[in-house]
């Protein structure tokens, strides 16, 4: 993997030396014609959302929009690389060879700041002006502050939540999601003595449905700081959560060890499961004439007030930042520019038409909230209403203790390793 990854670097760099790509430091190609009078400023912005996607489509809609008010001003151009790792890859590239994009977004991992150490990204600090500052939440704001620069501005961060097959909870007798992990174990035993498998899970890749779940457990154990940088992970609420987790497979499908996410989520959306820990992107997955029989909860907590009630798991924080600009008035312009694609009409228009969570703040009507669709209008009244949330486990770790977990959670289904094991072992690899 360290080879490929390599070799794609070493291919970017070639690729971007010899076609001269544009980016940050040659801010001011692109804003003088041939006659010398002067044109619009044009803005690169890297983006994977293609837009064959519902995502995609709705930020080429707001993207067009912006272009069209400031016709002859500030043009947006969008550059899309649709496979993920390789978008983060030339990204990655780019600032490597001294041409950072005008606009890219990515993962952030607390435990990678290469991008933010790189000195070559633009801090929005200088331009926070307290109406585009009360778009956010201070948190997501102190969170992406890295020495005191703002170099990435919050813009996706969806809720992770429980989905559940409301009809067949009722053939199992129930007619209400759990609020506490005694009444989970419950509903499971229910499930299955009505011949219905409990929950979708799986081991393959990123195991993501099982490290949702595993999150929900050990914020639930130990709190939302449960994972905050400095504290070790071999400690009792990543046991307990461990304990808990191993109980959880025996209420999974049989193929559960080994699976992937395409074969977990198949799962549930084919009926053969009753719940799944996923983001809203299941949704468009799901066939449109069971949507009114699906519902999304947070998850349970353990009754002792640890965590509050209601509280969720998000993804992780995927915000836009800009490389420096020689130009100021390149400079004023990306800024205008993410001012309006974090705007209260732009982030409703991603959310309704892109099927997407955002950080900014949203204010919707009820009318429109109904129009979103009775899943993603549950996803967003329960993100709104989340007294508090945590990033999912997985999305924070060391990339060695994120390969690493996946084959922990098999040994510990398995039997291979206790509890306490899994909690030890997990820490000597984010070490």
């Amino acid at each position: 993997m360290k080879l490929k990854k390599t070799w794609l670097g070493i291919i970017l760099s070639i690729i971007l030396v010899i076609t001269g790509c544009s980016g940050g430091n040659s801010s001011n190609e692109g804003n003088n014609n041939d006659s010398g009078a002067a044109s619009a400023i044009e803005i690169t912005m890297l983006s994977s959302w293609s837009t064959d996607t519902e995502r995609g489509a709705a930020l080429q809609e707001v993207i067009d929009s912006y272009n069209e008010q400031n016709e002859g001003k500030v043009k947006i151009n969008v550059d899309i690389t649709p496979d993920w790792p390789t978008y983060q890859e030339k990204i990655k590239t780019m600032i490597s060879v001294n041409q950072t994009p005008d606009l890219f977004n990515y993962n952030f991992n607390p435990n990678d700041l290469s991008r933010q150490n790189s000195g070559k990204l633009l801090d929005f600090n200088p331009y926070m002006d307290d109406a585009w500052k009360a778009r956010f939440n201070e948190s997501d704001l102190e969170a992406l502050t890295i020495n005191g620069e703002l170099t990435s501005i919050p813009f996706e961060k969806a809720g992770v939540l429980f989905y559940y097959n409301k009809d067949l909870f009722a053939q199992a007798g129930i007619t209400e999601f759990p609020k506490t992990w005694d009444e989970f174990f419950a509903v499971c035993e229910q499930l299955e003595a009505s011949g219905i498998t409990p929950i979708s899970l799986m081991t393959a890749d990123d195991a993501w449905h099982a490290t949702n779940a595993f999150t929900y457990l050990a914020a639930g154990a130990g709190g939302t700081d449960v994972f905050e940088m400095g504290k070790s992970l071999d400690q009792p609420a990543v046991i307990k959560a461990a304990e808990n987790l191993k109980k959880l497979f025996e209420y999974t499908t049989e193929d559960a060890l080994g699976a992937g996410y395409a074969v977990s989520s198949n799962h549930f959306i084919l009926g053969n499961t009753a719940m799944i820990i996923d983001g809203p992107w299941l949704i468009g997955s799901l066939d449109p004439e069971m949507m009114d029989s699906i519902g999304v909860a947070p998850g349970p907590t353990f009754g002792d007030g640890t965590v509050p009630e209601g509280f969720i798991i998000t993804d992780t924080y995927t915000p836009w930042s800009a490389g420096k600009q020689e130009s100021k008035e390149k400079e004023e312009a990306v800024v205008d520019f993410m001012k309006y694609l974090t705007s209260n009409e732009s982030t409703k228009t991603l959310t309704l038409n892109g099927s997407i969570l955002l950080s900014p703040h949203l204010d919707m009507s009820e009318e429109e909230l109904q129009s979103s669709g009775p899943i993603l209008g549950q996803f967003i009244t329960i993100g709104g209403d989340a007294p508090a949330d945590l990033v999912q486990i997985s999305r924070i770790l060391k990339q060695t203790a994120i390969s690493k977990m996946p084959s922990l959670i098999e040994s510990l289904a398995f039997e291979k390793i206790s509890a306490e094991q899994f909690a030890a072992q997990l820490q000597a690899a984010n070490e």
